[in-house]
């Protein structure tokens, strides 16, 4: 069987940015955003694409709305040790699928801010969008996104891919377990994962 791969995040964001970068990794996942976005809706949706013929499922988590209150928190990481570098299998159904959690304190907007810069200071989902927007006119409706390549706009605007994945991968090793006040993301493992080609 082809390893199909899927990508399921909390927006529109994380949907157009993975469609942006399709023609420079070597793995072409679907991207997919779960609307309305909330624990259930992950884990139904983790089963649907688990019985649905994918052999592999990336959930791009923003932590920001999981930290917010310790009940929803406690849930999130009962379902991520539940799914998280686990396989679903059905032997009656030939499903075998993997599943992956990606995690981003405040959000996916950190990875966009690391084609730029590097910085662990703990930011707001708010104030990153405002950054993005000062410096590539970056914005999160549905309009803008549809109509700009966001992988090509930050490169135009001096970003680099690689340097994302390195201050990615930089501040998932200088984060401290449970440390929900640290800018970090771990999309860039994600994107190492797909083989990038520039």
């Amino acid at each position: 069987m082809n390893n199909v791969e899927i990508i399921i995040g909390e927006g529109i964001t994380e949907e157009y940015y993975f469609k942006s970068v399709r023609d420079v990794v070597y793995i072409k996942p679907l991207a997919k955003r779960i609307k309305p976005y909330n624990l259930k809706e992950l884990e139904k949706a983790i089963k649907q694409y688990a019985g649905g013929g994918y052999t592999t499922i990336h959930c791009l988590i923003d932590m920001d709305n999981k930290v917010k209150k310790a009940e929803t928190l406690s849930n999130y990481i009962k379902l991520k040790e539940k799914y998280h570098n686990k396989t679903i299998s059905d032997g009656k159904k030939g499903v075998n699928c993997k599943v992956f959690f990606y995690e981003s304190y405040p959000c996916t907007e950190a990875f966009f801010y690391y084609y730029f810069e590097y910085s662990t200071a703990e930011k707001t989902n708010e104030g990153l969008k405002s950054w993005l927007n000062n410096r590539c006119g970056y914005e999160t409706s549905e309009r803008y996104l549809s109509t700009h390549s966001l992988h090509k706009e930050f490169k135009k605007h001096g970003g680099c891919l690689k340097k994302a994945i390195e201050n990615s991968n930089k501040s998932v090793k200088s984060r401290e377990e449970g440390n929900y006040s640290f800018t970090y993301t771990e999309i860039g493992g994600l994107v190492e994962k797909l083989g990038i080609k520039e």
